[in-house]
């Protein structure tokens, strides 16, 4: 499988020259690519000051009239929510995308709908309330079978597996076994951020499994994490690129490989401080 692997300055470059060569594009299209890209650079690299900066750009696109630029509404609702969800306001998160879910639904926006109750899956995940997730992953799941939503389908299915992982480690082969189904899929068509993820929910399935020994075989957690570390430091994505690395220098840690160790160590640092202390100010990339 070949995957292109281009960074967000990349993308904005190409997007640049699009702008310049294709002038028949509109530049409310064109504005509305930027503030998309914008938006999830600045939530991989922390930036939650400049993403709902964003999200607000991107609302104010749309019409103020009621049923028109459903999409539009839609997208910039879910990117706020996000926004919140990543600054760990799970309550106001939560409660914009339930707002949303009835909105989406009354217009019969069905992936919209598949979309949103994995992200409510998601918030309840992130907020250490695993069970309650539990309902929405398999709410969507529903959705996407219903629709052949193939990809996000996987994406939930993923989801699932992480939520089952979060109750503890007596649910590691259940939810490696969830994993595995879909993983050929997001592999094969899943962005760098996905497969990231599952990367790591896999290696975190085989560490969390009381009947794993890394000393036998610790290849099949390395592999998928040195794999995933080097996708998200393409994506600037520092809070999953520091779980990574986390993950990688516990493994050193109990096969003695002290080297090895201390350079994930050092790495999961550098992105834990990257995530805490970020400078959109200087950064030149937002200046669109």
């Amino acid at each position: 499988m070949v995957q292109l692997v281009i960074s967000f300055c990349e993308a904005f470059a190409a997007l640049k020259i699009a702008e310049e060569k294709f002038l028949s594009l509109s530049k409310s299209r064109i504005l509305l690519l930027k503030l998309q890209l914008l938006h999830e650079c600045a939530l991989h690299r922390g930036h939650l000051k400049l993403a709902q900066q964003a999200c607000d750009e991107l609302g104010v696109l749309a019409s103020p009239v009621n049923g028109v630029d459903m999409e539009l509404k839609t997208e910039a609702s879910l990117r706020h929510a996000r926004t919140l969800l990543a600054a760990n306001q799970f309550s106001e998160a939560a409660a914009i995308a339930h707002s949303l879910f009835c909105m989406t639904y009354k217009y019969n926006l069905q992936v919209e709908n598949a979309t949103i109750l994995l992200l409510l899956a998601e918030i309840h995940k992130q907020s250490g309330h695993a069970v309650l997730g539990l309902p929405y992953a398999l709410a969507s799941l529903s959705f996407c079978q219903s629709f052949n939503l193939d990809l996000l389908k996987a994406s939930a299915t993923l989801t699932l597996a992480e939520l089952w992982l979060s109750l503890g480690s007596n649910h590691a082969k259940r939810a490696l076994s969830l994993i595995h189904g879909p993983l050929p899929m997001i592999l094969g068509h899943g962005g760098l951020d996905l497969c990231a993820r599952a990367y790591i929910a896999e290696a975190k399935c085989y560490l969390s499994d009381p009947t794993f020994s890394v000393f036998e075989d610790s290849g099949v957690v390395l592999d998928p994490l040195r794999q995933a570390s080097a996708e998200l430091q393409v994506l600037e994505s520092h809070e999953l690129a520091a779980e990574a690395f986390y993950l990688m220098a516990i493994v050193f840690h109990k096969l003695g490989l002290t080297e090895e160790r201390e350079n994930a160590s050092a790495s999961f640092q550098k992105h834990i401080m990257a995530l805490t202390n970020p400078q959109e100010e200087e950064d030149p990339l937002f200046n669109i």
